[in-house]
């Protein structure tokens, strides 16, 4: 199942590939596993779907605790998933009927702080992780929910997480009846590499997830409104991962886009890019992609992507396609005492016009822009006037030979710099 090109997609997104790469990530014969993409290196992790069933925050300050939403589509037999109930009683040792669980808990689709556990909470009251309740005496969080949590093998579980006390959390489960009760302990300083650590029922093991990936391309409920009711269903998409924020453009050429105006919509909500950039044409029998809408991505090193998606292969292989272009380091000025607040130049490489991007404390006038060669020449020169705010300066790439420039602005002793390649 694929998505029709027109002939001027093909051409533009055929052109834009000259400048950016394309990449294919995927999850699977009917959406099995789980893939964690890093930009950089396009390295990307899978795992099964069936491969962990809770997931325990790695974080210094993070109670989060989150269940495995993932599961691979059906045709005809049952799908394996997850479920998670928040129990009638709050005294593990009560026998709990599973007849008597009626709505399903999910993880949110804000934060990597907002597990399913956590969505009990009483927002009113700031030590209430849903789960426990912090002792303000002690510092630890004292478990006082009970949850019964349905397996892929149909099973069930109560569960209770005891605690959480100097890094270190404590789980109490056991059949709903109270036999082959378990406790375990998950410390965080176990996990310092990992944003967090998986426990898989079926394997009594705890393992660490990848480290330092930006994307999730995965199966996960979402609300979606339905008849003026908000209702969960499962969706496949992408979810951004700790750390990254990201904004959309849409009603965009994808090609020409500039970053600039988007830098201060950036998100870190998990689901900025989600699930509909696609979706599924009853009538042609195929995925259509939204090929007006790109994706900025900023990594927490300041370091910014732009994304475009291109395709989407559906159940057959769950692959998503995407363009991905690498737009270089957001440079934020540190000296406390400078009228620096931020700079940006795209593109690096400049190849025609490029755009200067800066944000001032106060009004400067007469600011000087000078490329400078590697001799120490100035090699092109321009005379700005600031204000104190975002400004945006379009510019277009000077006569000169290819090669690496330092680019300088400002005035007097207060000035940013940055290398830029002019191609």
């Amino acid at each position: 199942m694929h998505k029709i090109f027109t002939f001027t997609s093909v051409f533009l997104f055929g052109l834009f590939s000259i400048m950016a790469q394309d990449v294919d990530v995927s999850v699977g014969n009917l959406y099995s596993n789980q893939a964690f993409y890093t930009l950089i290196n396009d390295e990307t992790v899978t795992l099964e779907n069936e491969s962990w069933d809770l997931a325990f925050t790695t974080g210094i300050d993070g109670a989060t605790i989150l269940y495995n939403e993932s599961a691979k589509i059906s045709f005809g037999d049952p799908v394996p998933e997850l479920r998670l109930y928040l129990a009638p009683t709050n005294d593990f040792s009560d026998i709990i009927d599973s007849t008597t669980l009626i709505d399903s808990l999910y993880n949110g689709e804000t934060s990597w702080e907002d597990g399913a556990f956590n969505s009990v909470k009483d927002d009113g009251n700031p030590l209430d992780y849903g789960w426990g309740v912090l002792n303000s005496s002690t510092q630890v969080i004292e478990g006082t929910k009970v949850y019964a949590l349905k397996l892929r093998d149909d099973s069930w579980r109560k569960i209770k997480i005891e605690s959480l006390d100097n890094g270190v959390f404590t789980m109490r489960y056991a059949n709903l009846d109270g036999s082959n009760e378990t406790t375990i302990t998950i410390d965080k300083n176990d996990f310092l590499n990992s944003p967090l650590a998986f426990f898989s029922f079926s394997a009594w093991s705890v393992v660490g997830s990848p480290a330092n990936w930006d994307l999730l391309f995965a199966r996960y409920y979402s609300g979606l409104e339905v008849g003026g009711e908000v209702t969960q269903y499962l969706v496949t998409g992408v979810l951004s991962g700790p750390g990254i924020e990201i904004a959309q453009a849409n009603d965009i050429n994808p090609i020409t886009v500039s970053y600039v105006p988007y830098l201060d919509s950036m998100e870190t909500r998990l689901d900025v890019i989600g699930h509909d950039w696609k979706y599924f044409d009853l009538g042609e029998f195929s995925w259509v992609i939204d090929l007006q809408r790109a994706y900025f991505i900023k990594q927490p090193d300041d370091h910014l992507w732009k994304v475009v998606f291109i395709d989407f292969s559906g159940s057959s292989t769950g692959t998503s396609t995407f363009v991905k272009e690498d737009l270089g380091q957001l440079n934020t000025v540190e000296n406390p005492a400078s009228n620096f607040v931020n700079f940006g130049v795209f593109p690096n490489p400049i190849t025609d016009d490029f755009t200067i991007s800066f944000s001032l404390k106060k009004q400067c006038r007469d600011m000087q822009i000078h490329l400078v060669n590697s001799l120490g020449q100035v090699v092109w020169h321009k005379t700005v006037d600031g204000d104190a705010r975002l400004n945006v300066l379009n510019f277009q790439s000077p006569v000169i030979p290819s090669g690496i420039y330092q680019l300088v602005v400002g005035k007097g002793a207060d000035l940013w710099s940055s290398k830029v390649f002019i191609k």
